[in-house]
């Protein structure tokens, strides 16, 4: 009876096996649309045979653990890539943003300069006009709105960018905290000899989103946790423990820091990645380059003609008078803020100064004055109008090859994650196949068990 007892218990052994097996594959397949999911598998072992009448006689199959597909090195290249993804997207729609302010269409700054240029041509023809002198201050004071316009749409933009990047850093630090709490989970459920494959998926979900918008870099602990850092080597999680991002009001906006416990140490555009260096870049230098050259633009105008205007005379005698007035901030650069505080000085169209001298039909000034509208006098190889042309370019160029990077690592993102999938996801077809095979499997365990069922009621039969 020894003998039929350990073919019973290898029966069983078998049928409860092959029932696992069916459970993990039903598993599989109700998680083929779900993200993040990774295949599982049962780890297969021969129960160790027994000596029986001078033999080895196997007993049977046993499962050892479920494990979960990986591929490590394909992981890596992902949140490398998407790390690259988040910081090109994040910029996509301030460029596009930055292009709508800097137009090249029929209303941009550049028509506004022309325009200007172009009245004080037609006062050059009626020096003496009322109509052309107030024609001039009109739209002196057109091109100074313009450039306000343009200067608080920069500063809004900025804010824009600023309290994304702000408003992003509580969910990053409860992503945080949720590493740290799969950790916890994961080294206990694992410290007992089990495989934690749903806390890993998720675990590296949360991996995936981090790299996106931190560019995070992260390494496997033995114990199964896993320590993240940003690319500088700042932590962020350490085994159980997750660190928090902070920001700090400051007049050119927030100021992050990572706090550590005990000490807190700033962080940048250098220090990071992802989202976060995308958008810090466009605050911190892209953006503040572009409003200074719209500060040099305004600055560089309102002085030139300034000095032009300042050497005529207008209908009431005055002389040595400015067209424009300028309320600069600058210590570095003196023309900082003079988009923003440009304005039209004269309060009177006869202050124009049209001539040189306040006889009838004198011109000399205004013609001096539209003779600047295509002088060099920006850095000694640009115009105003070109200037302006070329600030509009390199921000087109940026968007564009903004553009480009998002489109290109899209594709490399897209083939690596089906490159990932068809190793680690879930094929239908598969586990289908796995299934029948299976249910072979469990059908000829049940038959065994009643095989040995009938051998035992012989057996006892005769003993009967």
């Amino acid at each position: 009876m020894s003998g039929l007892t350990d073919v019973l218990n290898l029966g069983k052994n078998s049928l409860a096996t092959h029932q696992t097996l069916i459970d993990v594959t039903g598993n599989n397949i109700a998680n083929v649309n779900t993200d993040g999911y990774s295949r599982q598998s049962v780890d297969l072992g021969t129960v160790p045979a027994l000596n029986f009448r001078g033999f080895q006689i196997g007993r049977g199959v046993t499962a050892n653990d479920i494990q979960r597909a990986e591929d490590t090195f394909l992981s890596r290249q992902i949140l490398d890539k998407n790390a690259a993804l988040g910081e090109k997207s994040a910029q996509a729609t301030p460029l596009a943003e930055l292009e709508s302010i800097f137009n090249i269409g029929d209303n941009n700054l550049t028509a506004k300069i022309d325009q200007f240029f172009d009245s004080w041509e037609q006062l050059s023809v009626t020096p003496n006009g009322s109509v052309e002198r107030d024609s001039a201050l009109q739209n002196g004071t057109l091109l100074a709105d313009s450039f306000h316009n343009m200067a608080r749409d920069l500063a809004d933009l900025s804010q824009q960018v600023d309290g994304t990047l702000t408003s992003n850093i509580d969910e990053i630090n409860l992503k945080l905290q949720q590493v740290a709490e799969y950790n916890q989970r994961i080294t206990t459920i694992e410290g007992s000899g089990v495989n934690a494959n749903a806390d890993r998926d998720s675990r590296d979900a949360l991996l995936e989103d981090l790299s996106y918008s931190l560019g995070i870099q992260s390494y496997e602990n033995k114990d199964g946790s896993v320590n993240v850092q940003l690319p500088t080597g700042l932590p962020l999680v350490n085994g159980m423990q997750a660190f928090s991002l902070e920001s700090t009001a400051t007049a050119s906006g927030a100021a992050l820091q990572l706090n550590l416990g005990t000490t807190t140490r700033p962080v940048d555009s250098s220090s990071l990645g992802g989202e976060f260096k995308g958008l810090l870049y466009l605050r911190d230098e892209f953006i503040p380059q572009v409003r200074n050259n719209l500060d040099r633009l305004a600055y560089s105008l309102a002085t030139e003609v300034n000095t032009v205007h300042a050497g005529g005379t207008g209908l009431d005698g005055s002389t040595g008078v400015s067209f424009f007035s300028l309320s600069l901030t600058g210590a570095t650069d003196p023309w900082t803020g003079a988009a923003a505080s440009i304005e039209v000085a004269l309060t009177d169209s006869d202050q124009v100064a049209a001539g040189q001298s306040t006889a009838s039909g004198d011109n000399r000034n205004s013609l001096l004055m539209a003779d600047l509208k295509n002088s060099k006098v920006i850095g000694g190889t640009h115009s105003f109008g070109t200037f302006y042309a070329k600030m509009a370019s390199d921000i087109g160029i940026e968007s564009a090859q903004n553009q480009l990077s998002v489109s290109g690592l899209e594709d490399t993102m897209l083939q690596l994650e089906n490159l990932f999938d068809s190793k680690v996801g879930v094929s239908l077809e598969e586990e289908m196949i796995n299934l029948i095979q299976y249910q072979r499997g469990f059908e000829a365990s049940a038959k065994l068990l009643t095989t040995v069922d009938e051998m035992m009621d012989t057996v006892l039969s005769i003993k009967r």
